[in-house]
């Protein structure tokens, strides 16, 4: 997506999403070579090459979602290190610091950048695109956040992607339209998921693994790359860590 990602010192590499713009429709180019991340019809993963042709019909606005409650859920008081806050209220509405929710790296991990991580503003996201932002107006894009990390055996780097909209109902219309060209792995599990595994160009590279999902009024996007592919199992905990943290604040 946006062009945020710090060149690692080590380990794998990871090219940043950079986002393009096509007729009616968004695509992103994707993070390895020849992969198209596609904003298109929901309808299956076939329609992936027609929305690279441009051919797609334009997403659809959904309705506002309603109007925030009072907080239920309050965020914990964050390390003395770092003065990022957010809370959970009801419905699943994020407030505060968006960086807050993003999963937590092991403490022995490599953080590149910022460790509370980076905001990604709306041109951000969109990388220059006046279509893409567009398309980001029309779903009620709040804000964005972004962090990466390495492992401390220096094998696989993982990044989080968070995109906050207007509402629950926008970042679950976003999620159904929003999926990879690669290869559909399935999850499973108690909450919106979908997986791919996407091809390499380098030697040094298995390729990356995406997973894409919801929570509340954020969509999210955990990429992991490295010398070897992850297994469900690996992909699954990730997945649950971050959602965790978007319903919970923990």
């Amino acid at each position: 997506m946006p062009t945020h990602a710090p060149v690692p010192p080590r380990g794998p590499r990871r090219t940043p999403l950079i986002a393009a713009a096509a007729v009616g429709l968004v695509l992103l180019v994707g993070a390895t070579a020849g992969t198209v991340v596609v904003l298109g019809s929901a309808s299956s993963d076939g329609t992936a090459a027609a929305a690279a042709s441009g051919t797609s019909p334009s997403p659809s606005p959904t309705s506002a979602a309603p109007t925030s409650a009072a907080p239920t859920t309050a965020a914990p008081t964050p390390s003395p290190s770092s003065t990022v806050t957010g809370a959970v209220q009801s419905g699943g509405i994020h407030t505060g610091d968006l960086r807050y929710f993003l999963l937590t790296p092991p403490k022995d991990a490599e953080i590149y950048g910022d460790e509370d991580g980076s905001e990604l503003s709306r041109s951000e996201v969109a990388g220059g695109s006046a279509s893409v932002k567009r398309a980001l107006t029309t779903y009620g894009f709040k804000a964005g956040a972004t962090r990466t990390y390495l492992t401390a055996d220096g094998d696989t780097e993982v990044t989080v992607d968070l995109a906050r909209f207007s509402g629950p109902a926008n970042a679950a219309a976003f999620y159904s339209r929003f999926y990879f060209s690669g290869t559909r792995i399935t999850l499973g599990g108690s909450h919106p998921a979908k997986a791919y595994r996407l091809s390499s160009s380098s030697s040094g590279s298995t390729g990356s693994v995406v997973v894409v999902s919801h929570q509340g009024d954020v969509h999210l996007t955990i990429s992991v790359t490295g010398a070897k592919t992850p297994d469900r199992a690996q992909l699954r905990a990730l997945l649950d860590r971050q959602y965790r943290r978007l319903k919970t604040g923990r």
